[in-house]
C-alpha cells in the first residue's frame, strides 16, 4: 500500500500553540479589554455616603457658658438631610432665648430647641426627626453667661437620604406632566403612548405634532437634580 501523504506539522507534538494556549491568551485580552473599558465608563457615579454625629462641647459632661458652635451639613443635589437627637438637655427658658440648638436652612429657621421636655413656650426635640428642605442644614449650638445648674448638653445623628421629587403635598403641582420617575439623586419624566417630552423635560407633546419635542436621553435625566 502507498503511503499516506502527511501534512505539515502532524503527528509533531509542540509543532503549534496547544488549543488551551490559545484560549488562555484570549481569555487575558478580553480580560484587558473589559477592565480598560470600565475604568473608562462615563455611567452615573454614586455619591458618597454623607452621615455623622453632633454633639455639645464637653458631651456627656456638662457644657460650659457663652458657648457657640455650628456645624454646616452638606448632602449631594437630591439629596436631604435627616436628623434626630440620641440626648438633650439644655437649660430651659422662655422662648429658648438663653441656651439653644437652632436648626435653620438657609434664612429659614426650622426650630429653635431647648430644655428637656416641651412645654407651653419651649421645645425640646424628643423623639422627633427632623429633615432639611433641600441639601444643606445649619445646626448651631449657643449657651448664655451663666447656668442655674450643669447641663449635659446634646448629642445627635445625621444622615443624607435620597429625595423623591415625585411625591408632592396636595395641592402643589406636580413635576412631570404624565409619569414620574424617582431616582437616587434626581429624577425624570416619561410619556404615555402617543406623547413625546418637551424641551422642559417635564410636560408632553402630542407626536403627531413636531414642534418643541426633545428625546429622551440619560444625560438629560442625570441632569435633573
Amino acid at each position: 500500500m502507498g503511503s499516506v501523504p502527511r501534512m505539515p506539522g502532524a503527528g509533531r507534538l509542540g509543532a503549534g500553540p496547544a488549543v488551551g494556549q490559545t484560549d488562555q491568551r484570549l481569555l487575558v485580552m478580553l480580560g484587558l479589554l473589559w477592565g480598560s473599558a470600565a475604568a473608562t465608563s462615563s455611567g452615573p457615579q454614586w455619591p458618597k455616603p454623607v452621615f455623622g454625629r453632633l454633639a455639645s462641647p464637653g458631651f456627656p459632661g456638662k457644657y460650659a457658658n457663652n458657648q457657640k458652635q455650628r456645624w454646616a451639613l452638606t448632602a449631594p443635589p437630591g439629596y436631604r438631610l435627616r436628623l434626630y437627637f440620641t440626648h438633650f438637655h439644655l437649660e430651659p427658658s422662655y422662648l429658648c432665648e438663653y441656651d439653644f440648638v437652632k436648626l435653620s436652612a438657609g434664612p429659614t429657621v426650622l426650630a429653635t430647641l431647648c430644655g428637656s421636655e416641651s412645654t407651653d413656650t419651649e421645645r425640646a426635640p424628643g423623639n422627633d426627626t427632623f429633615y432639611s428642605p433641600g441639601s444643606s442644614l445649619d445646626v448651631t449650638f449657643r449657651s448664655d453667661y451663666s447656668n442655674e445648674k450643669p447641663f449635659a448638653g446634646f448629642e445627635a445623628f445625621y444622615s443624607a437620604e435620597d429625595i423623591d421629587e415625585c411625591q408632592v403635598p396636595p395641592g402643589e403641582a406636580p413635576p412631570c406632566e404624565h409619569h414620574c420617575h424617582n431616582h437616587l439623586g434626581g429624577f425624570y419624566c416619561s410619556c404615555r403612548m402617543g406623547y413625546v417630552l418637551h424641551r422642559n423635560k417635564h410636560t408632553c407633546s402630542d407626536s403627531n405634532r413636531q414642534g418643541g419635542i426633545w428625546p429622551i436621553l440619560w444625560e438629560d435625566v442625570a441632569a435633573q437634580d
